[in-house]
């Protein structure tokens, strides 16, 4: 009996299937395509900061006062993302669905280090606001030192211990449970999503936007094999380059405990 094997193209196939819909932060970050198609294996990003004000004057007089603008500039390498699945022919006579568990796991894998990623950079959020008591006022508080006018498009991102302590409160218990839009929403604050994550540390939580990390894609996921006739183990290495970065936390704050 013959071995069915498979070419590279069902291997890329079935592999970014399952990135593109188990990704978990995918839809909380931006996708940029920009680093395909150049030259180069860095990417520099500016976060801007704009300081001015507004002065009164009489008839003919002058500005005595100019804004500014200033920004800092970190430079991420592209990096590549590799992943190595081995197995035998009679493996495959063992169990037929040997290989889609090994994609599966592959995928799972590279999800989580993506996942790792952009909490990461959330991390990096410069504007910060310290809390007592995490509770559904020091999230309005802190949503109001954003000092927003428009606060569309925010999101709040907790951990399962602020999850719990949320839940708990009784002003959010009475205020209206909002449409699930994304993976881990259980709720809303003044409208605005609250979201949970067991990778945000404890005590944490982030009010952000979309637009705050970029996910940059050199190259995407690309899978290549190959089979040992005399052994008749086979591999699979799955590679994609890219870079994961914090580009705008002007609207975006990070919660934690007073010390």
């Amino acid at each position: 009996m013959a071995i069915q094997l498979f070419d590279n193209k069902f291997y890329e196939k079935t592999m970014t299937d399952i990135l593109n819909t188990k990704i978990q932060t995918g839809n909380l970050m931006t996708l940029d395509t920009d680093l395909q198609g150049i030259d180069g294996m860095k990417k520099e990003v500016r976060k801007y900061t704009y300081a001015g004000e507004v002065e009164k004057l009489a008839k003919g007089a002058k500005s005595t006062k100019t804004g500014s603008v200033t920004f800092t500039t970190t430079t991420y390498e592209v990096e590549r993302w590799q992943q190595k699945f081995m197995y035998n022919d009679v493996d495959v006579m063992t169990d037929s669905i040997a290989i889609d568990t090994g994609i599966t796991g592959m995928a799972a894998t590279m999800v989580n280090d993506i996942n790792s990623k952009y909490f990461n950079e959330l991390g990096k959020i410069s504007n910060s606001y310290e809390y007592t008591v995490f509770n559904y006022d020091s999230v309005v508080d802190a949503l109001a030192s954003l000092n927003l006018e428009i606060e569309e498009g925010l999101f709040v991102v907790m951990g399962n211990d602020l999850k719990a302590t949320i839940r708990k409160d009784d002003d959010y218990k009475s205020s209206r449970q909002g449409e699930i839009l994304y993976t881990g929403q259980f709720g809303d604050i003044c409208g605005v999503p609250v979201i949970y994550s067991k990778l945000v540390p404890a005590g944490t939580a982030y009010i952000t936007r979309k637009d705050a990390v970029k996910n940059f894609v050199k190259k995407d996921v690309n899978i290549d094999s190959k089979h040992d006739p005399d052994s008749k183990d086979n591999e699979i290495f799955s590679t994609r380059y890219g870079l994961v970065a914090l580009v705008d936390d002007t609207k975006s704050i990070k919660m934690t405990k007073k010390a």
